[in-house]
């Protein structure tokens, strides 16, 4: 973790600041280690400073070799004004999206003479490419993901409800060794298959319905992302039609995803195609995300995205398709990309399942 500090030093040097705060519970296991649930990170040139509260203490001394521990008994910020962490007049960055208001404020007010600057995605860009021991944490995350789907497939037939499968499916992941769900799995089946990230619910699966199955765990801080559609009986053929231009996406986006290519291009790229199919407005979210131990990470794959896909990232391609009152479809890989393309890194069937 000492070569991601580098990292973060020498963006901190690009960016003319004096020093950078670390306020998102990710980005402080990612930098340091800590996984608990209250912390700060505060990064000089030459200092690393880790402040946690007293419920914490056993565990920083456990998680962070990396930084100078503090343990605050009043506050956390008055703990690095004890320290004299940062000079009159310093500098100081801070992450834009995961400091709020309340911290913002009371940052300003423990350290009045600091200039402060708000900054975006400096640790999720550093985060972006991946190491082999990351690479090796979602590789055992999707192979979690793919033995509980196979599991919990047979279990999905008419009269079941939705909240059972995902109840299933969450069991089963911890039982194979994950950590924990990556987020809450999506289970929607019929006229539900339709809301692009509609939550499980008490609804009965019935026959000739589409049921979209969104689901990932959890490996070392890791998440695998996986979407699979199922149908139960015969959906009829617009679903079906739907089905095959889902699958024929995904397949032109795994087979053109490559290094140095913008987000917004390859997202273009299957928007196009799905129009051309008469289902354009359908598709009404971005293509997919990068995958990093936060869920949706850089580098973004959307309409609006200027982000170039580095090498050795990981990211997720899932094109969908859903037609209102009727039913939806949504095929999700996770991706590496590689120098010169990418290893699609999930291996479920994507030919469509109909179970009886």
């Amino acid at each position: 973790m000492l070569d991601r500090l580098n990292l973060l030093r020498h963006a901190i040097l690009d960016l003319n600041l004096t020093a950078f705060l670390i306020s998102s519970t990710t980005h402080l296991r990612y930098l340091m280690g800590f996984t608990g649930s209250n912390g700060v990170g505060l990064i000089t040139s030459d200092q690393s400073f880790f402040v946690t509260d007293w419920r914490y203490r056993e565990q920083a001394k456990q998680e962070v070799s990396n930084a100078e521990i503090l343990v605050a008994f009043r506050d956390l910020f008055a703990a690095l004004k004890d320290r004299n962490a940062l000079a009159i007049g310093a500098r100081l960055g801070f992450e834009s999206h995961h400091l709020n208001f309340r911290m913002f404020s009371h940052l300003r007010k423990t350290f009045p003479h600091l200039k402060l600057t708000a900054t975006e995605y400096v640790i999720e860009k550093i985060a972006a490419r991946k190491t082999a021991a990351e690479i090796t944490a979602i590789r055992r995350a999707i192979a979690i993901s793919e033995q509980a789907w196979r599991e919990v497939l047979p279990l999905i037939t008419p009269g079941v409800e939705e909240s059972a499968i995902a109840a299933e499916i969450s069991y089963r992941g911890r039982k194979l060794g994950a950590d924990g769900d990556a987020f809450e799995p999506i289970i929607a089946s019929g006229w539900r298959s339709a809301l692009p990230h509609g939550i499980s619910s008490h609804k009965t699966i019935a026959a000739g319905e589409m049921v979209v199955i969104d689901f990932g765990f959890l490996v070392d801080g890791y998440p695998s992302d996986i979407t699979r559609t199922i149908a139960v009986g015969d959906p009829g053929p617009q679903l079906r039609q739907a089905y095959e231009v889902v699958r024929e996406a995904n397949r032109i986006a795994r087979e053109r995803l490559k290094p140095g290519c913008k987000g917004k291009e390859i997202d273009q790229l299957i928007r196009d195609f799905i129009a051309a199919q008469g289902l354009g407005e359908a598709f009404s979210h971005s293509l997919g995300h990068g995958l990093s131990m936060e869920l949706h990470a850089l580098p973004r794959l959307g309409p609006t995205s200027e982000d170039e896909v580095p090498p050795n990232s990981v990211v997720t391609l899932e094109p969908g398709v859903y037609l209102a009152g009727l039913g939806g479809v949504r095929i999700e890989d996770d991706a590496l990309v590689t120098e010169t393309g990418c290893d699609v890194l999930t291996s479920l069937p994507r030919e469509l399942i109909c179970v009886a």
